[in-house]
């Protein structure tokens, strides 16, 4: 069960809805209620967050205290943030040199794999080290073509 179904059924008036919710469900959603109570009720919480109290029995505790104070879910328990925008990151074209990927294959004994794995996480650095160990082995970088 998810986090806000457990939330949505603490504020319910029926105990049938509560009965639902298993012992595991409350034990692995207990930090995640704990913490969304703690902004109503931060002295409550804080009285929670010991390392030998029992998840499920401070859920319960929550549901019994709160289902009588409240008719409804309340409004503090979705709070929402302000989304960013993603930027999108421009990846610069790899060099690709047949001559010199099997060179350092070969010297550093490494697959291709991991030479595509470097191509992909560092761009940069993999061409600017293409770019020198093609010069040290004679070999011609490849003129790009639009």
């Amino acid at each position: 069960m998810d986090l806000f179904d457990i939330v949505k059924k603490i504020f319910d008036k029926k105990d049938s809805s509560w009965d639902s919710v298993s012992q595991i469900d409350k034990s692995r959603n207990y930090f995640m209620i704990n913490r969304i109570m703690a902004i109503q009720f931060p002295l409550q919480a804080n009285q929670f967050n010991h390392t030998k109290i029992t998840p499920p029995n401070v859920v319960d505790w929550w549901r019994n205290n709160l289902c009588t104070r409240y008719t409804k879910t309340p409004n503090w328990i979705y709070t929402k943030t302000k989304k960013q925008e993603k930027k999108q990151k421009e990846k610069p074209e790899v060099v690709e040199i047949e001559e010199v990927e099997k060179f350092i294959r070969d010297r550093f004994e490494i697959s291709k794999r991991d030479i595509l794995q470097l191509k992909s996480f560092y761009p940069h650095k993999y061409n600017e080290w293409v770019k020198d160990i093609s010069l040290q082995i004679g070999v011609s970088i490849p003129k790009k073509t639009k």
